[in-house]
């Protein structure tokens, strides 16, 4: 079988083609650029070119062919610049999401499909093919799951790509990739956003669009004006420390408004939700269940889950109601839905 291994130079990636090598498939690696490593804000990343030499030599040591793919527009216009508005407007974005979704799952597995290939790539997560349907699973290692940014993958992707570290733990895939011999076995894990590498994601926002980015108050919830910050898009909701803010108890951040560059801070509980509604919910079997369903309900990538029942609507809305409160349930972070370890669907919280 011919398949597609989208290799981003780590140690994941790589011995994900090494794998399948050894299994006496075709493999053909590609790395997707997605970035001008002049651009302000830049510094070293897992997309940046020594990681895409990493990937070449893994690729060199396993003996396939090995391409670069330029996809920095569509990188930029679908991933980066909607992360830079969402933050200016007092969202939470997921770039990780987006990126799946609008890149890799979507550019690369077209790709694949040209050359008559499937796609392959080193995220921890697991298909399962059940009759006709199939499957997304969160990965055999819970520490390394990855399950939760890829809840946009519908049938179609499902049916043709693979994740060959998704049944391993992270000691296993380093002991392959060791034994294959690969020069990126032991290469420290990249950071979560790529992207974002010289100071934090406000200094970033403020280098893509320094005309946009305004002072503005932080209150409370009762009105009171307690201090000045430097731009909303350096908070989200359930945030607690770089408030600017003293006082004898514990103060988060409520909710924010961009429009007026207001920060509300309060208490804990002032800070958790138990309901909330998704936008542009999609669901991993092409439609939602028929009603109401009780699922585990995950409101970012490292939380536990909370069970709630989730209400599908129309035009990819979704309604939720948690068991139990759960702070920083923030506006444009991604809920995920589980049953089990399985991957029902999700959407950006509202």
């Amino acid at each position: 079988m011919r398949i597609l291994v989208a290799m981003s130079g780590g140690v994941d990636s790589s011995t994900a083609a090494a794998l399948l090598a050894a299994q006496g498939h075709e493999v053909v690696g590609v790395t997707m650029r997605v970035w001008d490593h002049s651009d302000p804000g830049r510094g070293r990343s897992c997309c940046a070119p020594d990681d895409l030499e990493d990937a070449r030599a893994a690729a060199r040591r396993l003996g396939i062919p090995f391409f670069v793919a330029n996809v920095e527009a569509r990188f930029r216009e679908r991933v980066v610049d909607r992360f830079v508005e969402d933050y200016l407007s007092g969202l939470t974005p997921n770039p990780c999401v987006a990126c799946n979704t609008e890149v890799k799952f979507d550019w690369l597995l077209r790709r694949a499909r040209a050359l008559g290939a499937r796609l392959a790539t080193g995220h921890y997560a697991r298909v399962e093919r059940r009759g006709a349907r199939f499957a997304l699973r969160a990965a055999a290692d819970p520490a390394k799951d990855q399950s939760y940014f890829l809840y946009g993958l519908g049938q179609e992707a499902l049916a043709e790509v693979l994740f060959p570290v998704g049944g391993l733990a992270k000691p296993a895939v380093r002991a392959a990739a060791a034994e294959a011999g690969l020069p990126n076995a032991a290469k420290p894990d990249s950071q979560e956003i790529c992207f974002v590498t010289r100071g934090d994601v406000g200094d970033f926002v403020a280098l893509r669009a320094p005309g946009r980015v305004r002072p503005g108050e932080v209150v409370s919830t009762a009105g009171e004006v307690l201090a000045r910050h430097a731009g909303v898009h350096r908070f989200t909701v359930g945030q607690r420390r770089g408030l600017g803010v003293a006082g004898p108890a514990p103060r988060y951040v409520v909710g924010i408004d961009a429009a007026a560059a207001r920060v509300v801070v309060g208490s804990a509980a002032e800070a958790s939700r138990e309901r909330f509604e998704v936008r542009e919910a999609t669901w991993v079997a092409g439609a939602p269940p028929a009603g109401a369903f009780e699922a585990l309900v995950k409101v970012r990538h490292r939380h536990e889950g909370v069970r709630g029942e989730v209400r599908p609507g129309q035009g990819g809305a979704a309604a939720v109601r948690l068991s139990a409160p759960v702070r920083g349930v923030a506006p444009g972070q991604a809920a995920v839905f589980y049953a089990g370890d399985e991957v029902l669907g999700g959407g950006r919280i509202a």
